[in-house]
This record gives structure tokens, C-alpha cells and sequence, in this order.
């Protein structure tokens, strides 16, 4: 009996040697797991493989990989590196005792290598997928981590597998269990390659972060680091790659640098860049450039003391004849004089003999004050020099400029001279626009229909006819002209040279018929899938979408409102939303988001209290919002709105009458008021008894004062016409009387509206014209008494250019110049018109069927 029992047990064991243990599916739970797992049965595997994790199967390294299967079928892939790891760092352990070896491979038919590639697949999974994310975006895992953060992540994880991995593998090798094995560790040299593709990778994410910034320390911190990094690394590929970045660094560090010297555009600046950035392709350039601007300084100032400072800075200067030249005949002022055949010819101002032979069909006196003061004409553009212009045959003007001594700056000639800045101007030549500086260079070529510039930017717009395209203060293409609109779709230009207000942030622009943005520096930064976009105001921009759905995005393209089905931006952080219910347009107020901003007084909230009281307005820490708002909702069939620094509401319509509503969306008034409109976006009036009143924000009712005629003169005050005359009233109703000098009390005015210039009125009395001064809220000073006829405001504070009747026949008038300030004639006014200024200290007067030039002490230079 016991003989047979040996013998079957023998049997057994050799069965088990052989094939494996019979019984060991229903003995051993681990087996019974991983044949689940075989089977595709993820789910009940799921349930017990957690329940031996906690006991001392978690030694096995068959638990982690039958895990790391199941993590796997789950889409779980972050979980999936961390179990292979896991699975992988067992095994090794197990490995290494060659009959735990032999057990697991013939158990489970698995190898070390089997463990390794499994690991291998979820190390190239987390590789491809963090290549895949945009560096730009926040990480969707919700780490908060950017892209950078995250391949540092890696990096470092992947260099201490990498480590730990190469040291187990050394020990299997000596221990002869990886030859026994054939264990060629997969993981070990995709780890090696792909932190070295992370590490270029950090490097690309560096260089790009570093390329956006735009500012020149942090272009040098990258090159001086590029040095520090270069020393030690040994890699000769990875330097090269760096080396292509360091050049990129530079190459920009030289052009952003160098466009900032041309914004400041002074001598000591270009000297400056030349000695900073002596292997900057653009040193031959800035020395030129300070080379001309010191020899346009010395005509500027025009003194001994500045042209022998410019020939001993600069002997060998281009300019150093012309300035031997201009030492010799310093004290002659040549001005243009208007002669019996109706040209002009330059003189010498004080002995009136002729100075150069040439003559011109107009000519403007010689420019001295450079970068002082400047007109839109360029006259001013080049100091020391005199813009003429001469008829060709086919009676087309075409300006130039000329030196003191009657020679042509340079060989350009233009249709028409436009300047926008100190040193700046568009100039026109055969119906195509380009760019000029102040030295006379052609910064843009005159080849476009149109061109647009910001100053403040220093970059500007082109249109060659069909696309757009975008151009630094050098006249450097920063973009390809390829983008179909600018700004928006609903954008026209009533002039095809002028000055333009970029957005500071993102431009928008269109390409394909789809709209998008780029940032200043030309690059794309939102992507082009929009029917229409807007310019961004306070971090958010309006969009349409190409479902005709319109709302509002984030800098990074993000929509951050509600959809609606129409915005219309309102002024002052508001917009007009339409929701189209039942086939009907439904309006309600959205206020956006404004971060320590009072929208309606353009301050901020530490003056809150301070205005409120001052002004009894209802401002509280609920105008102050962080994210968009409806404080009305879209039921409404329609709203108007006033827009006013003392009040901004908005009037609903009701079949009683109109509600009036604040920016926090309170109704302000308890009894409906009829027939009410808005007036210049400005003030609510509403029509009573063939009457109107205006809206008192101080009393939040409708005025009890009431007037024929209402005229919005500022913010504050309105002019008001009742049974024929014009007095003047505060928004409050306060009536205000106008008192001169003489302390003569003046109301009951013929006529009041505002002057041309900001801040200023004109009032009539008798026929006749005087300028009024607001000063502070209320106060209205007198500036020109009631005697003209007509008033023209000059550059030049307190000058005005004048017309009064002449005396005895008042059907007749002429023309002169005043001053303000000391009540007194500048230019007698005896002339049949005087042009606005056109050249500081000269005035154009009709003369023999032209113009001639007369001088601030009333010398005409006319024969």
C-alpha cells in the first residue's frame, strides 16, 4: 500500500517536473488569476489580483506584469508605466535564483525579457505621448504642470531607471543569469535614447520659451548659458543642435536690439549698439546712422560749436563737405520768396538777395527744430533741409528735398510726403505707398496700394492690393503678405496712409477665409477657425464662430462665456447679447470681466469710496468682476444704453414705459418714463409735452429743468435752447452763467457747441464767436471775448487763427492771428485768409493768386 502510494506521488512529481503542476489551477490563486487574464476575463482577474496585492504574493513579479495587462485593457497607461516598473524591478529580483528562474518560465511561459519589453512598450507609450502635448497649453492631467515641467519629470524618472536598470543588469550578467536567460534588456537602450530626445526636446521647449519673450537680457542669459552648457557636453550631435539655436538667439538679439536703437534713433545710441554687438551684421549700418544723425543734430542746432563737433567726431564723414559748407554761411536763413512770374525762389532773409538759382512751384522755408516739432506735411522731416516741389510736364507735383545750398538730398522724389512720427513718413509715388526716415533713406519701398503704423508698437500693416502682411520699424517683413483682412472683417480705411492702433497683445487677422491671431512679433498664436475675431480688450476677445455662434476667448483661444447668438461690444466693459427664442431676438446686457477695474470712471478700486461719495454714485465692490456676468438677462425685446463718466445704464423698454437700470443691473427708477432715446450714446432724454428732459444721475430721476433743444457739450455739461436762447447746465441741472474778467455775467446765448478742440466751447452772442474753457466740473473760463467771426485753434497754445468783420462794411472780413493770453494780434489781422499752420513760425497768406510766406513779425516774402 505504501509502495503504490510512492509511486503515484513519484508519478506526480515527475509529471510536475515535466509539464507542470496538475493541480495548480485550483491550488494556486496567482495561476488561476493570470489564466483570467488569458482569457480576456479582465474583470473578475481585476477582482482578485487586488486581493492577493495585500498579502505575500506581492513578491511575485507574475502579480505585477498580470496587472500591468489589466491596466492596459483599462486605458490606464499612467497606471501602466508605474506597474510595468514595478513588475520589471521584481523580476530581476526573481531572476537571479535560476530555479525561480526555471519556474516562472516554465509556469507561465515568460522570460525576463518578457517583463523588460513590457516595460519597453509603456516607457515608448509615455514618450510619444508627452512629444505629442502642446508646450504651450497647461498640462491636461490636472498637474498644473506645463510641458517644460513635465519632460523634466520624465528626464529625471527615465535617468534613474536607466541607472537602476544598468546596475541589475551588470550583477545578471555576473551572476550568469542573463546569459542563461538571453536577457538583452530592451529598456536599457530605449531609456538611453529617448532621454536623450527629452533632453532635446527641453532644449527646443527652452529655446522657444526664450525666443517668445522678446527682450534682449533674456536672449543674452540663453546665449551666456549656451557657453556654460557647451563646455560640458560631450555629445556631439546634441551641440550641434544647440549651436543652430545659439545662432537663432543671436540673430535675434542683434535685430531686437537694433530695432529698439532705430525707436530711439539717437547718434549715441547707434555708437552704443556698434560697440556692444561689434559682430552684429547691422554695425556698418548703426555707424552710419549715427554719422547722420549727428550731421542732422548740427543743422538742427546750427551753431559753430556743433559742426566742429561733428568734423572732429567724424573727419572722414560723408557729410563733411556739406558741413564745411553750412561753417561758412551760418548765419544765412534762406526763405522761400514769391516772385512776379508766380514761382518761388529760396533768399536770404535778412538782405532778401537771391541764394540759390533754382525755382519751384512751391517751396517751404528750411527745417531747423528736428524732432521738436513736425507737421503732417513733412516739411519738418529733415532738419537743416527745405521740402519744394516742382510741376512735370504732365502738371503732376513731385517733392523733394533740397540742402541750405540749393542741391538735392538725394535722387527720390514723391507724389505726396506724409509724416507720422519725429523721423517718419509715408511718402507716395505713382499710386504706391512706401516708408522714409528722416535722413532721407527709403525704409519701405514705395510698393503698396496701403500702409498702416503703429508707433507705440513699431510695427506696421501692408496691402499690396490682395494681402496683407506686416512690417517692423526697419521696414523688415516680420510676416509673409498672405493674411486676406486685418483687425476684423467689418474694418474699412477712409485713408490709405495713415496711423493705426495695433492691438498690444494679438492681432487679429484672416487667411483662407478663416480668422485667427498672431502675436507682435509675427508669429501665430491662435488658430485660424473663426468667422470673425475681434481685438482683444482686457484679456478676452470677441469671436464668431462658423456656426454663427458668437462669444468671447482667453489668450490662449479658450472660450470663457456663454455662446450667444449675437455680441455687440458695447464701450466701458459691456456688450449687447441676442438669444433668438421662438424665431424671436431676445436682448439682455453681459458685463465682462474687469480685474480691479471700475469700467464707467476708468480708476481703480482703492478711489471707489472717494468718487462715490463725491459724486453719490452707486459704486460698490459688485462693479469690480472677475469672470462674465449677464446683469440682464436676453428676454428683452430691446435695450438702448448711455455711455457717460457720471452715469452708464442701460433703458428697457416695457409696455409701460422704460425701466432705467444700473451696471450691477438694479432698476434705478420706480415709475416707468415714457418716450425716451438716447443722445450721442451720452444721455438718456425722453420727449414730455414736446419738451425733453435728461437723466440726473445725482437724483436718479429725469430732470425737472425742461428745453427745446439739448446739446452735449462733455460729460458733464450740456447746452440747453429754450424759447430761442442757450444757457449752459451741469448734468445735475445746475444752471451755469459764464462771467469774463470785467465780471460782465453772460447767459441767454444765440448758439453753443463744442469746439474742434477737446475741453474747449464756442458760444455766440450778436453774431459773433468767443472760446470757452472748462475747467474742473463746472467752471467755464473765458478765452476769446464775443468779437470773431470765426475761431481756429493753432499748434501753438493760446494762438488762434481769426476772422473778424472788417469795419463799416460788415458783408467783408479778413483774416489774423491772436493771442489769447495777452489779448493782442500776433499778425494784424488785414489778410483776405491765413492757412493753418503749416511751418513753425511762418504762416501762408493768399498773395497774387498763390500763397506767400509771412514771418512772426509780419515780413511777406513776396515780390
Amino acid at each position: 500500500m505504501i509502495s503504490k502510494r510512492l509511486s503515484i506521488f513519484f508519478f506526480l512529481f515527475f509529471v510536475a517536473t515535466v509539464v507542470g503542476n496538475p493541480f495548480l489551477p485550483f491550488f494556486n490563486k496567482l495561476y488561476k488569476t493570470h489564466q483570467l487574464i488569458e482569457n480576456k476575463n479582465f474583470s473578475e482577474a481585476k477582482k482578485s489580483i487586488f486581493i492577493l496585492k495585500s498579502k505575500k504574493d506581492s513578491t511575485e513579479s507574475i502579480l505585477w506584469y498580470d496587472l500591468t495587462r489589466i491596466y492596459l485593457h483599462e486605458n490606464k497607461f499612467d497606471s501602466a508605466f508605474i506597474i510595468s516598473d514595478k513588475a520589471l524591478s521584481v523580476a530581476i529580483q526573481q531572476f537571479q535564483n535560476q530555479g525561480k528562474a526555471k519556474q516562472i518560465a516554465k509556469r507561465y511561459h515568460l522570460s525576463l525579457n518578457d517583463f523588460d519589453s513590457l516595460f519597453a512598450q509603456q516607457v515608448e507609450k509615455a514618450y510619444l505621448m508627452n512629444r505629442s502635448s502642446n508646450p504651450d497649453k497647461i498640462a491636461t492631467n490636472g498637474s498644473g504642470l506645463n510641458q517644460k515641467e513635465i519632460n523634466q519629470q520624465f528626464i529625471r524618472l527615465f535617468k534613474t531607471k536607466l541607472n537602476f536598470f544598468q546596475f541589475r543588469d551588470s550583477i545578471l550578467n555576473k551572476s550568469g543569469v542573463s546569459k542563461n536567460q538571453s536577457f538583452s534588456p530592451k529598456s536599457i537602450s530605449l531609456l538611453g535614447k529617448y532621454i536623450f530626445h527629452l533632453e532635446l526636446t527641453q532644449d527646443t521647449l527652452n529655446f522657444h520659451s526664450v525666443i517668445q519673450t522678446n527682450s534682449i537680457a533674456t536672449y543674452k542669459n540663453y546665449l551666456k548659458a549656451y557657453w556654460s552648457n557647451i563646455e560640458s557636453e560631450t555629445q556631439l550631435n546634441f551641440q550641434i543642435h544647440q549651436l543652430n539655436f545659439f545662432k537663432i538667439i543671436e540673430d535675434s538679439l542683434y535685430n531686437l536690439a537694433y530695432i529698439n536703437t532705430i525707436k530711439i534713433n539717437t547718434e549715441n545710441g547707434f555708437l552704443q549698439f556698434a560697440k556692444e554687438y561689434s559682430r552684429a551684421p547691422q554695425k556698418d549700418s548703426a555707424l552710419n546712422h549715427a554719422e547722420s544723425i549727428a550731421y542732422l543734430e548740427a543743422k538742427s542746432v546750427n551753431n559753430e560749436a556743433q559742426y566742429n563737433y561733428y568734423l572732429s567726431k567724424y573727419p572722414k564723414a560723408k557729410h563733411k563737405d556739406q558741413v564745411e559748407y553750412l561753417l561758412r554761411y551760418l548765419n544765412v536763413i534762406p526763405v522761400p520768396y514769391l516772385t512776379k512770374d508766380l514761382k518761388y525762389v529760396f533768399v536770404d532773409s535778412a538782405s532778401s538777395e537771391t541764394w540759390t538759382d533754382s525755382s519751384y512751384d512751391f517751396a517751404y522755408p528750411y527745417a531747423s527744430k528736428y524732432h521738436k516739432k513736425w507737421y503732417a506735411n513733412g516739411s519738418m522731416l529733415m532738419p537743416g533741409c527745405a521740402l519744394v516741389m516742382k510741376l512735370d510736364e504732365f502738371a503732376t507735383p513731385e517733392f523733394y528735398y533740397v540742402e541750405k545750398d540749393g542741391s538735392r538730398v538725394n535722387k527720390n522724389s514723391y507724389d505726396e510726403i506724409i509724416q507720422f512720427a519725429p523721423n517718419m513718413a509715408f511718402v507716395l509715388k505713382a499710386e504706391r505707398y512706401g516708408i522714409v526716415n528722416s535722413l532721407g533713406n527709403e525704409v519701405l519701398p514705395c510698393k503698396f496700394q496701403r500702409i498702416y503704423f503703429d508707433t507705440a508698437l513699431g510695427i506696421g500693416a501692408v496691402f499690396n492690393g490682395k494681402y496683407w502682411g506686416f512690417i517692423n520699424i526697419a521696414g523688415k517683413l516680420i510676416t509673409p503678405i498672405q493674411f486676406s483682412g486685418i483687425l476684423n472683417s467689418k474694418l474699412s480705411f477712409t485713408l490709405n496712409a495713415d496711423l493705426i492702433e495695433l492691438p498690444k497683445l494679438l492681432i487679429p487677422v484672416s487667411a483662407n477665409n478663416l480668422w485667427g491671431y498672431i502675436d507682435v512679433n509675427g508669429q501665430a498664436a491662435i488658430e485660424f477657425k473663426f468667422k470673425q475675431t475681434y481685438p482683444f480688450k482686457n484679456g478676452v476677445a470677441l469671436i464668431e464662430s462658423n456656426e454663427s455662434k458668437w462669444f468671447y476667448i482667453n489668450r490662449f483661444g479658450d472660450v470663457v462665456s456663454k455662446e450667444y447668438d449675437h455680441i455687440q461690444d458695447l464701450e466701458n466693459g459691456f456688450c449687447k447679447i441676442t438669444k433668438i427664442l421662438d424665431s424671436k431676438k431676445k436682448i439682455g446686457i453681459l458685463a465682462k470681466p474687469f480685474r480691479g477695474f471700475i469700467h464707467q470712471l476708468n480708476t481703480n478700486s482703492k478711489q471707489l469710496n472717494e468718487i462715490s461719495a463725491q459724486f453719490n454714485l452707486p459704486l460698490t465692490p459688485e462693479n469690480l468682476r472677475a469672470e462674465f456676468k449677464e446683469i440682464i438677462p436676453p428676454n428683452h425685446d430691446d435695450i438702448i444704453y448711455s455711455v457717460n463718466d457720471y452715469f452708464t445704464g442701460f433703458a428697457i423698454k416695457q409696455k409701460s414705459g422704460f425701466t432705467l437700470y444700473d451696471t450691477a443691473g438694479k432698476a434705478i427708477n420706480k415709475n416707468p418714463i415714457q418716450n425716451i432715446n438716447v443722445q450721442a450714446q451720452k444721455l438718456f432724454v425722453a420727449k414730455e409735452k414736446k419738451q425733453l428732459k435728461w437723466f440726473n444721475p445725482k437724483t436718479k430721476t429725469m430732470s425737472t429743468n425742461a428745453v427745446d433743444e439739448i446739446s452735449i457739450l462733455t460729460d458733464n455739461l450740456i447746452g440747453g435752447l429754450n424759447k430761442g436762447v442757450w444757457n449752459f447746465y451741469s448734468i445735475d441741472e445746475s444752471i451755469i452763467n459764464i462771467t469774463n474778467d470785467k465780471g460782465t455775467i453772460f447767459k441767454d446765448f444765440e448758439a453753443i457747441a463744442p469746439a474742434e478742440k477737446e475741453g474747449f466751447i464756442i458760444a455766440q452772442k450778436k453774431g459773433l464767436w468767443g472760446l470757452l474753457h472748462q475747467r474742473g466740473n463746472l467752471i467755464l473760463d473765458f478765452v476769446l471775448d464775443f468779437k470773431f467771426l470765426d475761431i481756429y485753434f493753432t499748434d501753438v497754445p493760446n494762438q488762434y487763427i481769426v476772422r473778424i468783420p472788417v469795419q463799416g462794411n460788415p458783408e467783408e472780413s479778413t483774416w489774423g492771428v491772436y493771442n489769447g493770453l495777452t489779448n493782442k494780434y500776433i499778425i494784424d489781422p488785414v489778410f483776405d485768409g491765413i492757412s493753418y499752420e503749416d511751418f513753425s513760425g511762418y504762416w501762408l497768406v493768399p498773395f497774387n493768386e498763390k500763397n506767400a510766406w509771412l514771418d512772426s513779425k509780419g515780413n511777406l516774402f513776396a515780390e
